[in-house]
């Protein structure tokens, strides 16, 4: 009988359903068991909303699940009865439900091939040359090779967030948990954070008669995209953090800003692995605010819409620094110090939202299969907090263990890779880890 090998991708978002997908298209013996803790396998929790204003921030042209294959997501929604999009811009929903077909397909096409399991993971251990994961329910999973392609993980809380207030019904931890964000009767309503989860937020708790503020450190919105999709301009960039954003300024002055950070961003993969640790911790300290706001972009529509919301005094983007936040009987009292300025502000509000997105520090991590890993010594935290130490391969290593076949795919990998959030990049990445995995698990 032919040996069929088997391999645990623990996470059944982007990352874990397009690898594991790729797995199976590879190689007609291998069996995958795709571990999902939420109730969707497919979207992840990026996609799972059926809200109209929460677009992506990538044109739909690139947003296909296959890289050899560019219209793949264009041919799907023209089979489609309905969907919906601004433009270019799709529905993270519509996108959500073209990953729930590609799941579908996989598990039709691969019969007792792609196994749906249900579950958190809790726990990881070493039998030799296999794996043996634990979910929380007790059952064990034994594998050849494993993946953890988690995703991003929650946010945490923000400094000065009063404990009495982090367990009141008045803050909000996680704005993607799931359920009413805010009371209809609140009227000045607090966000910490100003990037894309701060926008989707204020667009999603937008009503007559309320105000919403926006505080972050340097006040940054995230740019909008052009109009009209433009082409890829030839540019090279080198050298350090300060030469390369010379560099981008200098082209800026005759080309649209987004082809430059465009044309900067597909060879931010290595760039990033050619600078040294100071020089990477330089960019995270100095630039990485900038880079956000012009790499994570909106949507025209979105853009226009909280323009309008600024316009109204709907909507105020606050830069400044938090010093306490706390519980004021119903109501919440927020001192923070605006930026320029020696003097803190003291202001109430009725909610408090955390939309700073999330968690890079692992060691921090409430998740247990993330601490579970660390503290047997198959992964290490990334010094600089972004997620696991990961060699070039998406292997992770740690100097004290030699144990092989675990991988990691997503934003946990992101201290080698930088650029590892968002479909182009994590596309290709899954294609080639599938390979890899493939050529271990037939070779072992």
């Amino acid at each position: 009988m032919t040996r069929q090998p088997h391999v645990i991708v623990i996470g059944a978002g982007f990352s874990g359903l397009l690898t594991a997908i790729h797995m199976l298209r590879g190689a007609a013996t291998v069996r995958v068991s795709l571990i999902e803790r939420r109730s969707a396998f497919g979207p992840g929790t990026a996609y799972d909303t059926g809200n109209a204003d929460h677009l992506l921030n990538v044109r739909l042209g690139n947003m296909s699940a296959f890289p050899d294959t560019p219209t793949h997501l264009a041919d799907w929604l023209g089979q489609q009865a309905h969907w919906e999009a601004s433009g270019e811009f799709i529905t993270r929903g519509v996108y959500g439900a073209y990953l729930r077909d590609l799941l579908d397909e996989a598990v039709a096409d691969n019969p007792g091939r792609l196994a749906l399991v249900s579950g958190q993971a809790v726990s990881l251990d070493r039998l030799d040359a296999t794996w043996s994961v634990t979910l929380d329910g007790g059952e064990s999973l034994i594998g050849d090779a494993v993946v953890l392609a988690i995703g991003n993980q929650e946010p945490s809380t923000p400094a000065g967030i009063d404990e009495d207030l982090r367990r009141s019904s008045l803050y909000v931890e996680n704005p993607w948990s799931g359920g009413a964000l805010v009371p209809d009767q609140a009227r000045q309503v607090l966000l910490i954070g100003t990037g894309l989860t701060a926008v989707d937020i204020a667009l999603a708790l937008e009503r007559p008669g309320r105000t919403i503020t926006a505080l972050s450190r340097h006040g940054l919105l995230p740019r909008a995209h052009a109009t009209v999709s433009t082409p890829a301009v030839a540019m090279t960039f080198s050298g350090s953090v300060s030469q390369i954003m010379q560099q981008a300024r200098a082209a800026s002055r005759t080309q649209d800003w987004r082809e430059v950070f465009d044309a900067l961003r597909h060879q931010a993969i290595a760039i990033w692995r050619g600078w040294d640790m100071a020089e990477r911790q330089r960019f995270i300290r100095h630039v990485r605010p900038v880079w956000d706001v012009h790499r994570h972009r909106l949507a025209p529509v979105i853009a226009r819409r909280i323009a309008s919301l600024i316009a109204d005094g709907s909507l105020c983007i606050t830069p400044g620094k938090i010093v306490q936040i706390k519980r004021d009987g119903d109501a919440i009292q927020a001192v923070y110090r605006p930026r320029g300025r020696r003097r803190s502000v003291i202001r109430r509000f009725d909610a408090v939202v955390n939309c700073t997105g999330p968690l890079g520090r692992v060691a921090d991590s409430a998740d247990p299969l993330i601490q579970d890993v660390l503290h047997k010594g198959f992964a290490a935290p990334d010094p600089m907090g972004l997620g696991f130490q990961v060699d070039e391969d998406g292997d992770l290593i740690h100097p004290t263990s030699t144990a092989s076949n675990l991988h990691v795919i997503g934003p946990l990998a992101r201290a080698t890779f930088w650029e590892m959030t968002s479909v182009p990049d994590l596309r290709g990445q899954a294609q080639k880890l599938a390979e890899r995995i493939l050529v271990e698990v037939r070779d072992a």
